[in-house]
């Protein structure tokens, strides 16, 4: 699990200074914000904003949604090449890839398969949370848009996003926007620290195909190799976060090193953090 409050600072680092409001209180000094700002381009994550990318972008997307030549022009023309875009859900996804977990995926796959406590603006009544995906729906009900709670305008929840051709990556007021749903991306994110109780998803050891990784996983890999535990050929395996056949290997020496007839508990313990507790 990740904590969603980094993921937030780093995004405000990515955002038009000009966009963020005057006593806009963030969790990243004001002075910090909108050092790297990003332009946005549709179907992209963190990509150098050359001609050849533009007029890529031009011919499989923009074409053909709405923009003429003229205004796709106008709107990119203060893009160099050695500026960076992204679309609203490659904001999360070039974060993750930063942390080592590459991931390039939708924002209806991020509401529909890393959020949990999710649904309507609506019909949801808790306050929100500081990293929280609020998304837009379209008219069929798919969720086309994401952006993510960052903090508050005097009391008024504020959202850094992606947020179109013409704007770039900004701080918007979550009430002027259209955003439909709301959910925790407990899949990636751990709530804790904004001390709105305990927010995880249990997860479960084993070799999948695509591999698991993460820090849970490099976590159980660096407790296995700190407690002995190797894979068939008695080698350590790799702290790499990566979930595969060596790392199950030792995984399940551990499990058949403590089980016995009567039934008990098997934790690991790292840090003074729990990584892995079962009853076998």
């Amino acid at each position: 699990m990740y904590d969603v409050t980094k993921f937030i600072k780093w995004a405000l680092t990515h955002v038009k200074k000009q966009s963020v409001p005057a006593g806009a209180e963030l969790p990243l000094p004001a002075g910090e914000c909108g050092t790297e700002p990003w332009h946005y381009l549709f179907g992209t994550v963190k990509s150098k904003t050359t001609k050849n990318k533009i007029e890529e972008r031009w011919e499989n997307y923009y074409s053909s949604h709405g923009w003429t030549r003229v205004n796709y022009d106008k709107a990119t023309e203060d893009f160099h090449a050695e500026d960076y875009a992204t679309d609203c859900q490659g904001l999360l996804d070039a974060w993750l890839t930063e942390q080592g977990e590459k991931t390039d995926i939708n924002s209806n796959m991020n509401y529909t398969q890393w959020c949990s406590e999710k649904g309507l603006m609506t019909e949801i009544d808790r306050p929100y949370v500081l990293g929280e995906a609020v998304f837009r729906a379209n008219s069929s009900g798919r969720i086309v848009h994401v952006g993510f709670i960052c903090g508050t305008l005097n009391g008024e929840p504020l959202v850094v996003e992606a947020r179109g051709l013409s704007y770039g990556t900004v701080v918007s007021v979550l009430s002027k926007r259209n955003f439909t749903h709301r959910g925790l991306m407990t899949k990636k994110f751990n709530y804790d620290e904004n001390g709105e109780g305990e927010v995880k998803e249990m997860i479960k050891f084993e070799v999948t195909s695509p591999m698991q990784k993460g820090e849970a996983f490099k976590a159980m890999q660096v407790a296995l190799n700190a407690a002995g535990y190797t894979d068939e050929d008695d080698k350590t395996i790799d702290e790499d976060g990566k979930w595969g056949k060596r790392s199950m290997e030792a995984f399940e020496k551990l499990i058949a090193a403590n089980t016995n007839a009567n039934k008990h508990t098997v934790s690991l313990v790292v840090d003074g953090k729990t990584v892995f507790n079962t009853t076998v």
